[in-house]
Order: C-alpha cells, then sequence, then structure tokens
C-alpha cells in the first residue's frame, strides 16, 4: 500500500518470543502502578520518557533499573528548564566510579555505597581474548581482572597520577588495553584511546590537545595477516610530546611472549617495568567523583581540520550504557558480547560497557576477514556468543561470497546481531533472514554517535522487526528529522517534516 511520499508496508521479519517477559515490559508495568499511567507499549513509554515528565523517567531508570555503585544523594534529577548549552547538573550531590562499577556490581539497593562481586565472581571469566586467526586464546577471570588492574591502578598512583590526569593508550583491543582503562578511572583520571593503525601525526594531533601524563603503547602491531613493528612511531610520538609539560612519559605494552627492545625510543620504559612502582598492592584505590566529572575523552572525526575533543561524564554513560543494556537489550550475566572494533571507534567503549552487567567479553584483535570470511563468524559460535556486533560491510562480504553463517555453524546461542557504521541495505535485511541466521535472531541495525557514547535508534524487545531502517528511537533520547534549511548559521532553525521526508537528524 503506497502513500502521498511512496511509502509501504514493509516486510515484518522478526518479533519477540515473549515480550511480556522482558525488562521493557516489567518497567512499563512499575511506572503504570507507580505513576498511575497507562503507558501500553514502546512508543507510550518512549513519547513519556521525552515528553513533559521526562525527569520521571530519568528517575525512575535510577531508582529502579540500573542498580550502580554510588554514594550521596540527589534533591533533583536535573532542571528541566536549562538550557543544553549550559551543561545542566544531573543527580547533583551523587559520586561515583566508573571502573568500580565494570568490576564489582552493587551490593544493596537499600546502601547503594557498598559492593560485591554477584556475578562477577573471583571464578568466573570475564574476558576471552584471541587474535585473529584464534591465535592466542587466553581466558582472564574477574579475580584476574580485578587484581592486574589493582597493581596498575597503583603504579599509575605511585607516579603521580591523579583524578583529571590523562592517560592515553595507542594499542590494540586487548586486555592490557582494558587494565590502562580501568585504571585510570579508577583513580579518577580521564582515559583516551587512539588504534595501532593510526598515523604519528593523527595520534599527536589529539594527544597535545589534552596533554598526557602517560601514553601506554603496543610494542608490535596485527593485522590481515602482518605484523607491524610499532617502535618508530612510538617514539616519534615521544618526540611530539616532549614540550608537553604533563608528560612523563611511555610505556610499552608486549604483544608477544617477549618485548621488544626499546632501548630506541625517548622517555619510555617497558609495563614490568612500570607496575614496579605498584609495590605489590593490588587493592584497586577508588575515587568516587561526582556524576558530572569527566572520565572519557573521545574524538571527532577530523574531515574538517583536527579532530575536536568531546568530553564524557562518568554518570552520564553509565546512566545511559544500563539504561540501553537493561531495557533494550536485557544484557546480564548470562550474556556473551563480542563486537569488531578498533580502540579508536567508540564501538571500543560500547564494548567494554557490557561489563556493567556481569557479561563476558570476546575481545578479538585484528582483521574480521583473515585467514578466512568464515573464521569470523565461526568462532562467534564456537564461544557461544549471544550479542555479536558487526558492521554493514561485513554482512555484505558474507552474502556477496555466498556465505550462510547458520549453515557452516551452531547459532543456537545468537540472541542479537547489531549492525553499525554504515547504512544496512533492505537487501541485507532479506539476506539475514531468508538465507543468513537464523530466524530466531534479532537483527538490531543501530545508530549512534561518537557526541553521545550512545545510540539515537537502536532496537527493543517489544515491537517488530521490519526491513529497512532502525527500530526506533532510545528511551529519553528525542530525536526529530528538519528540513534542512539552516537559517543565520547558528544551527537548524527548520521544521520537523514527515514521516518519508529526508532531512537532518536533531536530537
Amino acid at each position: 500500500m503506497g502513500d502521498a511520499y511512496g511509502l509501504h508496508t514493509p516486510r515484518k521479519i522478526w518479533e519477540h518470543p515473549n515480550p511480556k517477559g522482558t525488562s521493557m515490559w516489567k518497567f512499563i508495568e512499575s511506572v503504570n502502578r507507580r505513576r498511575g499511567l497507562n503507558l501500553k507499549g514502546y512508543r507510550d513509554l518512549y513519547a513519556w520518557s521525552v515528553g513533559d515528565n521526562r525527569v520521571d523517567f530519568w528517575n525512575d531508570v535510577w531508582k529502579g533499573v540500573v542498580g550502580l555503585i554510588y554514594e550521596g544523594s540527589y534533591d533533583q534529577v536535573v532542571d528541566p528548564n536549562a538550557r543544553m548549552d549550559s551543561i545542566p547538573h544531573w543527580f547533583r550531590g551523587v559520586r561515583l566510579n566508573f571502573a568500580e562499577n565494570i568490576l564489582y556490581s552493587q551490593s544493596s539497593p537499600s546502601d547503594p555505597s557498598t559492593r560485591s562481586t554477584a556475578g562477577k565472581e573471583d571464578s568466573k571469566i570475564v574476558l576471552t581474548a584471541v587474535r585473529e586467526g584464534g591465535e592466542f586464546l587466553r581466558q582472564v577471570t574477574w579475580g584476574e581482572l580485578r587484581r592486574r588492574v589493582g597493581i596498575l591502578a597503583n603504579a599509575l598512583k605511585a607516579r603521580g597520577v591523579r583524578k583529571g590526569d590523562r592517560v592515553a593508550i595507542v594499542a590494540s583491543n586487548s586486555v592490557d588495553t582494558l587494565c590502562v582503562f580501568m585504571a585510570t578511572t579508577a583513580l579518577g583520571g580521564l582515559f583516551t584511546s587512539s588504534s595501532t593503525d593510526m598515523g604519528t601525526k593523527g595520534v599527536l594531533d589529539r594527544l597535545l590537545q589534552i596533554r598526557p601524563k602517560f601514553v601506554f603503547v603496543d610494542d608490535w602491531a596485527v593485522y590481515n595477516g602482518k605484523t607491524t613493528d610499532l617502535r618508530k612511531k612510538v617514539a616519534g610520538i615521544a618526540r611530539g610530546l616532549k614540550d608537553v609539560e604533563e608528560f612523563q612519559g611511555m610505556v610499552v605494552q608486549p604483544r608477544f611472549d617477549k618485548a621488544a627492545d626499546i632501548a630506541m625510543v625517548p622517555r619510555a620504559e617497558t609495563l614490568e617495568k612500570f607496575v614496579e612502582a605498584a609495590g605489590g598492592k593490588n587493592k584497586i584505590p577508588f575515587e568516587r567523583v561526582e556524576f558530572r566529572d569527566p572520565f572519557l575523552v573521545v574524538y571527532s572525526s577530523g574531515t574538517t581540520g583536527t579532530p575536536k575533543c568531546i568530553v564524557h561524564s562518568t554518570g552520564g554513560v553509565l546512566l545511559s550504557s544500563k539504561k540501553e543494556g537493561i531495557l533494550h537489550k536485557d544484557l546480564g550475566p548470562d550474556t556473551v558480547a563480542m563486537q569488531f572494533t578498533t580502540t579508536g571507534w567508540i564501538m571500543y567503549m560500547a564494548s567494554i560497557v557490557t561489563l556493567l552487567h556481569g557479561a563476558r567479553v570476546v575481545m578479538y584483535d585484528g582483521s574480521p576477514f583473515y585467514p578466512d570470511l568464515k573464521f569470523f563468524i565461526s568462532l562467534a559460535a564456537q564461544q557461544k556468543v549471544t550479542i555479536f556486533g558487526i558492521s554493514p560491510r561485513y554482512l555484505h562480504e558474507l552474502q556477496k561470497n555466498n556465505i550462510s553463517p547458520r549453515e557452516i555453524c551452531n547459532l543456537s546461542s545468537f540472541r542479537t546481531v547489531t549492525s553499525t557504521g554504515m547504512v544496512l541495505s533492505d537487501a541485507l535485511f532479506e539476506w539475514f533472514y531468508d538465507t543468513g541466521f537464523p530466524k530466531h535472531v534479532q537483527l538490531a541495525n543501530i545508530s549512534g554517535g561518537t557526541d553521545i557514547a550512545g545510540c539515537f535508534g537502536m532496537e527493543n524487545p517489544l515491537e517488530p522487526v521490519y526491513v529497512g531502517g532502525t527500530m526506533g528511537p532510545s528511551l529519553g533520547i528525542k530525536v526529530e528529522v528538519y528540513d534542512q534549511m539552516i537559517e543565520g548559521g547558528k544551527g537548524v532553525k527548520g521544521r520537523a517534516v514527515e514521516d518519508g521526508v529526508p532531512g537532518e537528524l536533531v536530537a
């Protein structure tokens, strides 16, 4: 059936088998009881979450959903009349720590300042590290991860890292990289990451803006079957930072069993040498910070000049990630997540925050196309992944080469496949269910951004998946499509367009 804009009802390709058993449905029921509402489904819930009572939505998410570890209290979620460019205070009076919430669970809602290891027990596997082609498979438990983070955090503290200091990394998606992320943020520092395929100038364009105290780097990179010596690049970065007063040195992480000789690198030491500063201490010295205090620096693409810093708040990312993970995705301790990403993409952070839920993360270092197109999806099946993150290009390559994942491996563990990074074509939606993947798997075509460290559009469990586009907006994120007229150079002054009319996304 068409209309004035040539719209038609697309093909329905997936529905949740038990929508009333999901966390989102249970949240709707609790909101209706508590507030005397009659929300009947996702669209009602979304409208309420971005409407005049949006503060109530965030209050109910905070009190009834997220289960974060924090201290203090708040009188007001946020001033709903404050302008966005004033950077209004959210949850003023609350203090919390990013790494603490990743590494531990809230002990009791009656005392959210206490932590436990529930769902994150010492002996439970939290990380599976794999190098391309299946080389170097390693399992890490929650207990080992906490111990390693504790040693590194104490070493950083002994070397002078404090709240607000910046620590950078130019490295792969590895256990060592995650330890730097957690150790830095445990101390109230700001973490930032770049991938090893970035040139020296590109790295320095970023680091000279943030003036890091330490830069952690890999000595080698592995990608698409090739091994690259990074020591020349590391030396170039060190020389480029020599006039930065805050900069104290490079810490070189070994990618293989034997560390490379770094005598040629100025102001550099090995990771093994650096952690000696901990003096054997492995208790993590968490510093809780204000909800709005920063913990992460990411960057714009740099297509219009020098990449611009984008700073994310501790509480904002924790709250948003919990909202998405619980209400939209139903993540939990039984989740096994595998996201193809480099450390230079916001999807690296998106992968790490699944740990908030006690999930296991499969960390993949290398090309998803090596040694062949079948390996990456076969690895996900072998690891019994439940949420698999990839790009439309990967799905296109499978389709183009007549590879049907459901024919070559057991994908019974899969619950969701997320696709992002570019437009997912209607043809790939059709191929996904007709040929590629089992019918029970939800295809989530998500759209988000480095600028919000989250999603504008994403999956939900209460509505069907149709061919094309994204399922709908993310709860609490008001999105519109405006016409493309910009007046006065001060932003979009246009108007919202009707469904089916192209325009500019405004949130």
